[in-house]
């Protein structure tokens, strides 16, 4: 799978509200600028809402002649699930209309029923996504016309400085105008004054937040212990919103409560506690006052584990509190209290995962790789490109040594060996390992091979991966030949030749790593159920896709037999209407793509933090369940800095080794994983997708993509007529010897 897709958004954060909606007003909105370029402008888009629910959106910055669909569905909450307007999991697509005179893409959705939550993000050609600020996991978020029940739904909170951040929901795409005023207590009915100091309201400007579908202002700094009360307005109806909930006449209030002492930073000794493990908290500390005692306590939920009197200097200090984790299983929001002078503050300094493995199966990790390289090997025997030398040998240092991500990744895996993954290797990756190794004087068009290094590198390679394979620590699969697009290839009528080279795939295979795959890797996902019979003819009986294209978005999915309840976490099996089955791991599509843009090009202590935490979350609501990760293995390690990000493949197998011998969590190769869970369900009807939602990446209908298709057409025409009059095989399964270049044709 290509990482430089845009991964449709589904949402990695929770919205700590729970709201629902309703009706809006028909006044325009400019939200931020998605932060993506086509042409010359900045692409950016607005929205309006009609009073009977109607959402019109808009689309800047794209040339005219693009093809521009509107992905949006229905949600539950802001950035959370996507579902149609039938109720079934996936989205809507709706093509967008370019309108000249506003020089913008135009669609108009709905009418939806006041109180819903529409999500939506752009598609362009086919190929490019366009999302909220650019970010690859965010949408655009309107709540429709959100009933007065919801208007003025408010949080706030003091920052460190005394500073006060108020957020609310509004009827966007209105005005939305804080009033504001200083008094002596949150009871309605007192005087309000001006930071001046004279009677009156102060009045700010709400910024509407189309992440999460909300107002927002920052106002103050207020000195401590002050009550600021306010109400907002609504400049488009003129309506006043007050805290409803006191009384229709109450304003909204709260205490400026904060001291000079605030927490910067919060680590532990572990990121994941078993009941009874002890805890050590170290939390940093910063006194922008001058030297004092104060009071300092440690709240983990709602019981104070430590309370305390600490003088605390100008600066940063360092607090350690101990503690046994004698909690139920769950995750504990742990608080700072800092107390001076009968004020009393009260910051949020991270959580606390605490587990219980007593009579629980631990949760089963099945990390998948794709190794893939085309061939760079000409038919006159030379190599046009160094790139499976460079990715073997080349790619960084590590322990001082000059290695490439395919020996990266061999080398940490001997490191861990508690840690059981499955790679698959495209076979012409390892005919072209074979083939480097058995030529005497190998030459390349260009330079920066260095060809006796690249060869130990690629030996070494091979060998600590055979060592693997021994052990049982590594799954290998097989893929046809030339990792095709198999989907694309059977719906062609060319299914002669997807079973060829899944043949010449397992025969690969066999050679360099003495083994029959029984698994195959799908390239791109790309998947139609006319593939099983080709898996059985060539005896493959599993695979992987990715949960996201084929079931969420899948409204002919039909369950045979079992449940979904499991939903990714569990072993599947895919048949097709005669009766050949394959089973089916489904990958967790979030996971796999925070795996993908985010874990190897950040810090590899926030990485452990963030897997752990994912993982630990899934272990508490399935225990025993199977979290598959897939995707491909060596573009992490190559399109991200280097070494930061081999440092995170290392942090990653540490991490999920340190879990395993903590009993609440395992990692297993695809047939481990089969073998110690049952199938929770048989499914049919799967549709023809991939990882990217349908095949567009590829045969979109786009002229260049077209003529590309048709030229492959034509050449498999005039091979095969070929081949007829000689009377040899139109799709042979072709033995390829190492000793010799390769026919480029085949």
């Amino acid at each position: 799978m290509n990482n430089r897709r845009r991964a449709l958004a589904l949402g990695l954060l929770v919205l700590v509200l729970a709201v629902v909606v309703v009706p809006l007003v028909n006044m325009p909105v400019v939200l931020k600028s998605a932060r993506a370029q086509q042409g010359s402008g900045q692409v950016y888009s607005n929205f309006t809402v009609s009073w009977s629910g109607n959402l019109t959106v808009y689309l800047y910055g794209v040339s005219p002649s693009s093809k521009v669909l509107l992905w949006w569905g229905i949600e539950p909450y802001p950035q959370g699930p996507w579902y149609t307007t039938s109720g079934k999991p996936g989205n809507m697509e709706t093509p967008m209309t370019y309108n000249s005179t506003l020089k913008a893409f135009v669609a108009t959705i709905g009418p939806f029923e006041n109180g819903t939550w529409v999500a939506y993000v752009f598609n362009v050609n086919g190929t490019i996504w366009i999302n909220y600020e650019g970010h690859p996991f965010w949408n655009w978020n309107v709540l429709i016309n959100p009933p007065m029940n919801i208007v003025g739904y408010t949080r706030a909170w003091v920052l460190p400085n005394g500073s006060i951040v108020i957020t609310a929901i509004g009827r966007p795409p209105d005005q939305m105008i804080l009033w504001w005023g200083l008094t002596s207590g949150p009871q309605t009915g007192l005087p309000w004054y001006t930071t001046a100091g004279t009677p009156g309201a102060n009045q700010t400007v709400m910024t509407y937040n189309p992440l999460w579908g909300n107002y927002t202002a920052i106002i103050g700094p207020f000195e401590p212990g002050q009550w600021v009360q306010w109400v907002y307005h609504d400049a488009y109806t003129g309506w006043w919103i007050h805290n409803s909930n006191v009384s229709p006449s109450a304003n909204f209030a709260i205490q400026d409560v904060y001291t000079p002492v605030h927490a910067v930073a919060m680590h532990t000794n572990q990121l994941v506690y078993k009941v009874g493990q002890q805890v050590v908290m170290n939390v940093t500390v910063q006194n922008e006052g001058p030297a004092m005692n104060y009071t300092i306590a440690l709240q983990v939920g709602t019981e104070v584990v430590s309370n305390r009197t600490v003088e605390l200097p100008s600066g940063y200090s360092n607090l350690t509190f101990t503690f046994p984790a004698n909690f139920p299983m769950g995750i504990y929001n742990v608080f700072l209290l800092v107390g001076l002078k009968g004020i009393w503050q009260n910051s949020t300094v991270g959580q606390l995962y605490i587990v219980n493995t007593t009579g629980r199966k631990p949760l089963s990790v099945v990390i998948v790789w794709n190794m893939h390289q085309p061939l760079y090997l000409e038919p006159n025997g030379t190599w046009g490109q160094p790139w499976v030398q460079w990715h073997t040998g080349q790619d960084l240092y590590w322990n001082g040594g000059l290695v490439g991500a395919y020996e990266l990744q061999a080398i940490l895996l001997n490191e861990f060996p508690n840690i059981n993954v499955t790679i698959d290797f495209t076979p012409v990756l390892l005919y072209q390992w074979e083939a480097f190794l058995h030529q005497s004087s190998p030459t390349f068009m260009g330079s920066g091979v260095l060809i006796s290094h690249d060869q130990q590198a690629t030996e070494e390679t091979i060998a600590l991966y055979r060592k693997l394979v021994q052990e049982g620590r590594l799954q290998i699969l097989t893929v046809p030949f030339y990792h095709p697009l198999e989907a694309l290839v059977y719906d062609n009528g060319w299914q002669s030749d997807l079973l060829a080279q899944l043949l010449m795939g397992e025969n690969m295979t066999y050679t360099v790593f003495g083994v029959r795959a029984n698994g195959v890797w799908t390239p791109e996902m790309g998947f139609n159920t006319g593939l099983l019979w080709l898996y059985a003819d060539a005896g493959l009986n599993v695979t992987v896709l990715d949960y996201q294209a084929f079931v969420n978005m899948a409204p002919a999915l039909t369950v045979v037999s079992g449940n979904m309840s499991l939903g990714p976490y569990g072993i599947y099996v895919v048949q097709n209407s005669l009766g050949q089955r394959v089973y089916v791991l489904f990958r967790d599509t979030a996971l796999s793509n925070i795996f993908s843009f985010i874990f190897f090009s950040q810090s590899p202590q926030l990485t452990q933090q963030m897997l752990l935490q994912y993982l630990v979350k899934v272990y508490m609501e399935h225990p025993g369940a199977v979290v598959v990760v897939a995707l491909d293995g060596e573009n992490p390690i190559i399109f991200n800095p280097m070494p930061l990000s081999a440092e995170n493949l290392y942090a990653i197998y540490q991490a999920l080794s340190e879990a395993e011998e903590e009993g609440w969590l395992v990692t297993q190769t695809v047939n481990q994983a089969i073998e110690t869970h049952q199938v929770a369900a048989v499914l049919t009807n799967l549709p023809e997708e991939s990882w990217a939602t349908n095949l567009n990446n590829w045969n979109n209908g786009n002229p260049a993509k077209v003529y590309i298709w048709d030229n492959v057409s034509l050449a498999r025409e005039y091979l095969a007529a070929y081949s007829a009059v000689l009377g040899m095989p139109i799709s042979p399964v072709v033995p390829l010897s190492f000793a010799h270049a390769p026919n480029a044709s085949v």
